[in-house]
């Protein structure tokens, strides 16, 4: 990979309003509505202002309107990614990033609603912003930037996966740098998954299978190609009719239709006489189930060929510690003890500068040339007031496998 060419500063810049408006949740299970006169973010140091200019929609944010969860305060508002420029800046802990300058943020931090996507202004932490390469039509950045986070961060913080990075025999391993951190800049609800962290010898190797359930979202989009950069082979879940070209296009080795669970599992087991350590699971409580279970009745079944001889070993999986499932959403109702749960430590991103800046680089660089294929998506115009209805047409799911983003209305250029 090589380092992309970086947007050109759009001039002029805008001076910067009191007032502006917002998108508002009253109270969960009712719709957002715009609101105006609302107060723009005052920063805080580190911070960068940004006037948004494009909004990634995501299914967080229909779900907890209506399941009344991750909403800290009402009115509250929510949207976890968006695109924009750069307005106003308070430190020069970033010098590759000037006023001017078009960046994406994803907003892992939801309970700072001046953070929040669905506003004219929002604030950004300047170490995680992610500069725009000028080689990308910029609102299509404001349809990967949670997955991508979300995928990285869970392949290579749970389960230790280490990734070809941007320069040549360097590699990302988030895990070491997240262990190499002080506890005291580590989240203390996530300390398990960094410091009880996978064991060296159980992370993943190259050819090992990693089962993604749900495969057609876009944030396991984003962990097939990162998956496959790693070295593994990629058993991918999902509509076989409605997916299994763009999938198998992203690199899985294997798509099995998921309308008959049952049917899948003894066709993976007819097929793949190899031990399946590794699952992401990106639907809910009973396909994270399914998945913990069919891990589960995979121990003992390892059939790997010696190095030493012409043979083949049955090796065993019985150590809890070598079965791995990470769960997006909800969690298997019932554990299986063999199988060890995962939950994406994402406020990483956020709250340790050196992880937030390491992500966001990454996603800057890859962006830039062109390595990551980004989802399908749907671009609409008509700014915040678009936002309720997009909502509900991702709620409704007939954007499966597809992003939605809301174009703003920038007064400087028209677009």
């Amino acid at each position: 990979m090589t380092n992309p060419v970086l947007a050109e500063s759009p001039l002029p810049i805008p001076s910067i309003p009191k007032l502006q408006t917002q998108v508002l949740l009253h109270k969960a299970r009712q719709p957002y509505e715009v609101e105006t006169a609302r107060k723009v973010p005052i920063l805080e140091s580190g911070e960068l202002l940004v006037q948004v200019q494009a909004i990634g929609l995501n299914p967080i944010d229909w779900k907890s309107a209506d399941y009344g969860f991750a909403l800290p305060a009402f009115p509250c508002i929510n949207g976890r990614e968006f695109v924009g420029r750069v307005i106003q800046q308070t430190s020069t802990q970033r010098p590759d990033i000037r006023v001017g300058d078009i960046v994406l943020s994803v907003c892992t931090d939801y309970r700072d609603f001046r953070k929040s996507a669905f506003q004219e202004y929002a604030a950004v932490n300047d170490f995680s912003a992610v500069r725009i390469p000028s080689s990308i039509h910029a609102p299509s950045a404001a349809a990967v930037g949670v997955a991508f986070v979300t995928a990285a961060i869970g392949l290579g913080v749970c389960l230790g996966l280490t990734f070809p990075g941007p320069e040549t025999l360097q590699l990302i391993d988030l895990l070491d740098v997240a262990k190499s951190q002080p506890k005291s800049e580590i989240p203390e609800d996530v300390h398990e998954e960094v410091f009880d962290a996978i064991p060296p010898s159980n992370r993943p190797h190259t050819g090992d299978w990693i089962l993604i359930y749900g495969a057609s979202s876009v944030t396991a989009q984003i962990a097939i190609q990162l998956a496959k950069w790693a070295g593994l082979k990629v058993l991918a879940v999902a509509s076989l009719q409605k997916h299994g070209d763009r999938l198998r296009l992203l690199g899985a080795d294997k798509v099995i239709d998921r309308h008959d669970l049952s049917k899948a599992a003894e066709q993976i087991r007819s097929e793949l006489r190899v031990p399946i350590r590794f699952a992401i699971d990106t639907v809910g409580s009973e396909t994270a189930q399914w998945c913990q279970n069919f891990l589960a009745s995979r121990t003992g079944v390892q059939v790997r060929r010696s190095f030493f001889q012409n043979v083949t070993n049955y090796l065993g999986l019985s150590s809890s510690s070598l079965l791995h499932l990470i769960c997006l959403t909800d969690t298997p109702k019932v554990k299986n003890t063999n199988v060890r749960i995962h939950k994406v430590p994402i406020k990483l991103f956020h709250t340790n500068r050196t992880i937030g800046r390491m992500v966001g680089q990454w996603l800057s660089i890859l962006l830039g040339t062109g390595d990551l294929q980004l989802p399908d998506t749907v671009f609409e115009d008509g700014g915040l007031d678009m936002v309720q209805p997009g909502l509900q047409r991702i709620k409704s799911g007939e954007l499966s496998g597809k992003r939605r983003v809301i174009r703003l209305s920038d007064p400087q250029n028209g677009s």
